[in-house]
């Protein structure tokens, strides 16, 4: 499917009036030519459809109820993207429909809520009791922001995807290891067409992804939590969401909107210091080595989360230059 679409990208698009277009007056869009918005759309396809063949083989009600929320959070989300991507949606209007979505799960399958937290070298749970459904919409909103935010130069989205496939496949029950392959599969052949600019993924897909690995993060939380610990949870997509907390804090220092659009992202920085792909491969290694290290030592999350954060404070101070924030962006 995905490969489909990748070689049909321009022809599909066109036809879906999904088109991004290079802004023309030197604004953030400088990529060279216009650009599909078509890579949601095999991902939500490709991992919704995994969902809902791995629903018909089983039969307990549990498993099932909650593939079935997975599957439909994973198309419902993308639509509202694909929807903004179409016909640019005001940012209330995409944050309210996320909000109902995510909210109709959280509320109805246990298995994509958090009802308590245990860090490592802690053994009591932290009860989270009426709390819980509203902090788990809260991260899930949280991851929504800062996947969008992230994707704003070619790899860098997909790139973490992949990271965070195989993060979960050493967490998750052998059930769910088919929507991994078919998200994992989908997502590296997407990043060939994307780094190629073949098509971008839009907001369709950045809605989609940041579901499908939101919930399934927390199912495996849920499910291996002896192993698995809050702060593996928050090494997963520490990267993002710190850049996506300093944009939101320097957007309010300025007092500016929140879904202010800048070229002052981790990605752009990076670009500007060492060009593209270097700075894609610097951004994912900053992903992938904290979380390689916690899958190597377990209960050694929180000592990752705080070399993520000074990585991260450390790469920005590097890369970051004034004559940066002047420069068009992808």
């Amino acid at each position: 499917m995905a490969g489909l679409v990748g070689h049909h990208a321009q022809a599909i698009g066109a036809a879906l009036h999904l088109l991004d277009y290079p802004d023309v007056d030197g604004g953030r869009k400088a990529h060279a030519r216009v650009t599909p918005l078509v890579g949601g759309i095999v991902l939500a396809l490709a991992s919704a459809s995994a969902a809902v063949l791995v629903r018909s083989t089983l039969d307990d009600a549990g498993p099932v109820l909650h593939l079935g929320w997975l599957a439909a959070t994973v198309i419902i989300m993308f639509l509202i993207g694909v929807t903004d991507d179409r016909f640019h949606l005001k940012p209330v209007l995409r944050l309210v429909g996320a909000l109902i979505m995510l909210g109709l799960v959280v509320a109805d399958a246990p298995d994509f809520s958090l009802s308590f937290l245990r860090f490592a070298g802690q053994d009591q749970l932290w009860l989270l009791g009426g709390w819980g459904a509203g902090f788990t919409l809260l991260c899930l909103v949280g991851l929504l922001n800062a996947v969008n935010m992230a994707d704003g130069k070619n790899g860098v989205v997909i790139g973490m995807g992949l990271i965070w496939t195989v993060v979960l496949a050493c967490h998750l029950p052998p059930m769910l290891w088919p929507v991994l392959a078919a998200a994992g599969g989908t997502l590296a052949m997407l990043f060939a067409f994307n780094m190629a600019g073949r098509l971008f993924l839009g907001d369709g897909g950045s809605y989609a992804l940041s579901a499908l690995f939101g919930l399934l993060a927390i199912y495996a939380y849920n499910h291996d939590f002896a192993v698995m610990r809050a702060d593996d949870v928050a090494v997963m997509f520490a990267i993002p969401v710190f850049d996506t907390i300093r944009l939101m804090v320097a957007r309010a220092w300025r007092r500016q909107s929140p879904f202010h659009g800048d070229s002052d992202h981790l990605h752009h920085h990076l670009f500007v210091r060492i060009g593209w792909p270097r700075g894609l491969w610097v951004y994912l290694a900053m992903v992938a080595l904290p979380n390689a290290a916690a899958l190597l030592w377990p209960g050694t999350g929180l000592v990752w989360l705080l070399v993520s954060l000074f990585a991260y404070a450390g790469v920005l101070f590097t890369a970051r230059a004034p004559e940066s924030l002047a420069r068009p962006a992808e």
